[in-house]
């Protein structure tokens, strides 16, 4: 019902844009026509002749404009608004001969400059209609400030004083901007159903560039009182000044778009390297799929921008499954009813995690739909038929294609022949048979597409392959023992609706953190609903020094942690930290700093797992409980996922560690807080 109300409200919305930009456009043409008229009536032969010569000198001045992409909050927009010196002429125009003149001209210019950047007539028609509106406002309001404000009487070739013009111009450049900006913004909202706000801030930054335009007329209008010549002595370096200005404040918005860009790109690729660690993606999978994705997108009529959130959510529509433990992810069988219920949980989870990256394009409904049936047995929603979004449709087909052609651990990878017929049986009932058809008809062009691909170099999409430990490293191990990870039971797994719900948060709350700061803080707040512990610390290497410093701290007997600096090998954590391996249900004390064994009521067990990632490691998680005896397997496996997280957060914000949180490592202090010497023992025999 939600999604028919939104299809509903979207059709409105084109509707209305379309019949606003008609009524202007009617409105713009009718009001140009007048002036036409009138300047045939009114106006001398020779006046005449002069406007008709003026239109090359308007449509030249024109020439060299400068368009700019309007911000919308944290978006630019695909939409391009124009800066001339041509409004300087048509101001002067409208001070000295009047209202005709001027919506004549500027008729003129907006429609041929629009013509050269859109072949569109109807942008055109209002692009022209636009011009002719705001000109017919600022010469209403010249002549207003003349004959009402100021005492003169506007008529045709009266010679004005300049204070007076210039402040008639002046005041007719802001009504002639503010009805340019209105009418556009306006169309703006209907058009992309935009929040009026937004877009009107957006519109109000661009306002400042047009005022230089009342001083270009004010010059103008004193050279034609006096000498032409001013106008070259004063006016081309005036007018180049403005000019450059314009072209510098352009160049100044393309570099904040491409660093808006650049940070999508990297976002997008930060969260790629999560979805590697989680689940196998090859980076020619995700090709193949965009260039399906996309193909079908165009012939179906999809928006640009609903092409490149298609080409993103190709690499990232499964990101949700950080949130779903490996056990579940790599088992080589069927999954049983409640661990279905637990992968299910990936399309809810990638859309809240996107959610809070503001993406240029809607990826949203890609990622949290493309598991929907046009039957409405899908989920997580499940919605049917059209109420699926075309874009999460499109993807269903051309991923489910492309991923049953390779070889998994549990099956053999289909040929292209048996591919065709899978999800053509499903067509109707699980797949959009628009969609199917359209993917079949042109499949070839799309092969040949892929083909042409091969010859260039690929691009990884941040996918690369995770460097494994050497058989040495393997080998190693503590006295103590290791965590029975290799006994681990998946029926014993401890994991329970609330604990996902939990893990869900985390990875939500972690993948949008920004800063070393946010990651270490997030995790310690919601780490404790997934994994019951009293106390837990976060150590991390300090990339400058190399040393181990305890950064955040939870729990009663945090202060006796937090700021500790721990040596490689030395205690339990010192131990994960050299060996880049989990170490569980030992005996706390042989971690624990002497002046905190001193205070506490007694920890019965602990957890301990590094933060690795691509083979960087970045510190270590420790937990430790006075209530549990030991940590199942299934919280051993869910304190794993959330460091995972917690390495890919770490990774993603590597450029801007806080210094702040790292303090100076004083080389030649011997307080470890270590545990007395029988731990070294323990740990090295």
């Amino acid at each position: 019902m939600k999604k028919k109300l939104a299809v509903m409200a979207k059709e409105t919305t084109n509707r209305n844009s379309h019949q606003y930009q008609m009524t202007v456009s009617a409105a713009g043409v009718a009001i140009w026509l007048i002036a036409v008229v009138k300047i045939g009536a009114d106006y001398r032969w020779r006046d005449q002749l002069m406007f008709v010569a003026l239109v090359p000198a308007i449509i030249t001045v024109g020439m060299f404009v400068q368009r700019f992409r309007l911000p919308i909050g944290l978006r630019f927009t695909e939409d391009r608004i124009a800066f001339t010196l041509t409004d300087a002429f048509v101001l002067v125009v409208a001070c000295w001969f009047g209202l005709a003149p001027a919506v004549f001209l500027a008729g003129i210019e907006g429609f041929t400059s629009s013509r050269r950047s859109a072949r569109r007539l109807s942008s055109s028609l209002f692009s022209s209609a636009m011009m002719s509106l705001g000109a017919a406002g600022a010469s209403v309001i010249i002549g207003a400030v003349m004959q009402h404000g100021l005492g003169e009487q506007l008529v045709h070739d009266s010679d004005h004083k300049l204070f007076l013009a210039a402040i008639a111009m002046l005041a007719g450049s802001v009504v002639q901007i503010s009805i340019n900006l209105a009418l556009f913004s306006t169309l703006f909202v209907l058009r992309q159903d935009n929040r009026a706000v937004d877009v009107l801030k957006g519109f109000l930054w661009a306002a400042p560039m047009f005022l230089p335009n009342s001083a270009a007329a004010t010059l103008i209008y004193y050279a034609l009182q006096h000498d032409l010549k001013i106008i070259v002595v004063t006016g081309g370096p005036l007018f180049l000044a403005m000019y450059f200005g314009q072209r510098q404040y352009r160049e100044s918005v393309q570099k904040r778009i491409a660093v808006m860009e650049k940070a999508h790109r990297e976002t997008i690729e930060a969260l790629a390297v999560a979805i590697n660690a989680k689940d196998e993606v090859t980076h020619d999978h995700v090709l193949r799929v965009q260039i399906y994705a996309a193909g079908v997108a165009r012939i179906l009529g999809c928006s640009p921008a609903e092409v490149e959130a298609l080409k993103a959510g190709a690499l990232l529509h499964d990101i949700g499954k950080i949130a779903v433990p490996d056990y579940i992810l790599n088992k080589p069988g069927k999954l049983t009813a409640a661990e279905f219920e637990k992968m299910k949980i990936h399309t809810i989870a990638g859309a809240q995690i996107l959610s809070r990256v503001e993406f240029p394009y809607p990826i949203v409904p890609v990622v949290r739909h493309h598991h929907e049936r046009w039957d409405g047995q899908g989920y997580p929603d499940g919605l049917s038929g059209e109420d699926i979004p075309l874009t999460a449709r499109i993807l269903t087909v051309v991923d489910c294609f492309d991923a049953v052609r390779e070889d998994r651990q549990y099956r053999k990878g289909m040929t292209r022949e048996e591919a065709i017929d899978l999800i053509v049986r499903g067509s109707g009932t699980q797949y959009d048979r628009r969609v199917v058809g359209t993917f079949i008809a042109h499949l070839p062009e799309f092969e040949d597409e892929i083909r042409a691909q091969r010859g260039s170099p690929l691009p990884t999409f941040g996918i690369e392959p995770t460097e494994k430990l050497s058989d040495a490293a393997r080998r190693v191990a503590p006295a103590a023992g290791l965590a029975e990870d290799e006994q681990t039971d998946t029926t014993d797994t401890g994991v329970v609706a609330d604990e996902m719900s939990a893990m869900c948060d985390l990875a939500q709350a972690v993948i949008g953190a920004n800063s070393q700061h946010e990651v270490v803080d997030t995790f310690t707040q919601k780490l404790n609903a997934v994994v019951p512990h009293c106390m837990c610390a976060i150590a991390l290497v300090d990339p400058k020094t190399g040393a181990n410093i305890v950064v955040g701290a939870t729990g009663l007997d945090a202060v006796f942690l937090k700021g500790r600096i721990i040596r490689s090998g030395e205690g339990v954590t010192g131990w994960v930290l050299a060996n880049r391996k989990p170490f569980c249900n030992t005996d706390p004390k042989l971690d624990l700093p002497a002046s905190l064994l001193e205070q506490s009521a007694g920890y019965r067990t602990l957890a301990v797992f590094p933060i690795i990632k691509n083979s960087t490691i970045y510190g270590a998680v420790s937990v430790y409980s006075s209530m549990l005896s030991e940590y199942t397997p299934g919280q051993q496996k869910l304190m794993q996922e959330a460091v995972s997280l917690m390495a890919s957060a770490l990774s993603a914000v590597e450029k801007t560690w806080d210094r702040a949180l790292l303090p100076l490592v004083d080389e030649g202090s011997s307080e470890m807080g270590l545990a007395d010497s029988v731990l070294e023992y323990e740990l090295t025999h």
